[in-house]
């Protein structure tokens, strides 16, 4: 079986499509992007009702915003961690810390964003195979940006990590950084360890360029020992 990550740029944020032997999808942007989520797949001939899954890597608007009109158009069963999920039945944006005056700005300025509850089929609390669901690959619990932030990692080697890290070109070399947002530092870190561990290469994350390892690795590498961020 082979496996291909398709990204849907949507803006300030990106959603992801693995084509399988069917389709998944990771998140479903803001609420105005479920338009462009739908336009995408017309425009690439991709039959919403050949989405077997849809996971929320965690519970942010900009990650679930257009998840009601998707659940509704695809039919497809939501999994999200189940910390996350009972914050998105409550409409509560999972909680996080800002690690930087912009972002504590951010934060300020966006306080409180209108989620609407929502209830997920799926409710995880550790790691899933996805072969039920026609794809080559695993949801891996990745706490650190929230607490209950989920990773999608493919057989390849393929990563679909959300808000776990952003990163960006500099001539030919990418490199990573850390989200301005996290909930725990240290578990962050763990988990970007573990991926690597479990043979993670490439990372595809919501706001920032592709990432192989080898930024990962210096981004572990650069603060190592430092503490800066605690």
């Amino acid at each position: 079986m082979v496996t291909q990550v398709i990204t849907i740029n949507l803006g300030m944020v990106k959603a992801f499509l693995i084509k399988g032997e069917k389709y998944i999808l990771v998140d479903t942007g803001l609420p105005q992007s479920f338009e462009k989520i739908k336009k995408f797949f017309i425009k690439n001939k991709i039959n919403p009702k050949d989405i077997s899954l849809i996971i929320l890597t965690h519970n942010h608007l900009d990650h679930t915003g257009g998840i009601m009109k998707m659940k509704t158009l695809t039919g497809a069963k939501v999994l999200i961690h189940k910390i996350e999920g009972d914050y998105l039945a409550k409409g509560i944006s999972t909680p996080v810390q800002a690690r930087s005056f912009f972002a504590k700005l951010i934060m300020i300025v966006m306080k409180d964003p209108i989620i609407k509850s929502f209830k997920a089929d799926l409710l995880i609390e550790n790691n899933l195979n996805l072969n039920q669901f026609g794809v080559n690959g695993e949801v891996i619990h990745t706490p650190g940006h929230t607490a209950g932030s989920l990773s999608v990692l493919l057989n390849n080697g393929e990563t679909i990590v959300g808000d776990m890290i952003s990163g960006y070109h500099k001539r030919k070399y990418a490199i990573a950084k850390y989200p301005f947002i996290w909930n725990d530092i240290n578990e962050l870190r763990n988990s970007i360890n573990m991926l690597l561990n479990k043979g993670a290469k490439v990372f595809y994350n919501s706001h920032g360029d592709v990432c192989d390892d080898t930024s990962i690795k210096n981004l572990l590498e650069k603060d190592k020992g430092e503490n800066k961020y605690e």
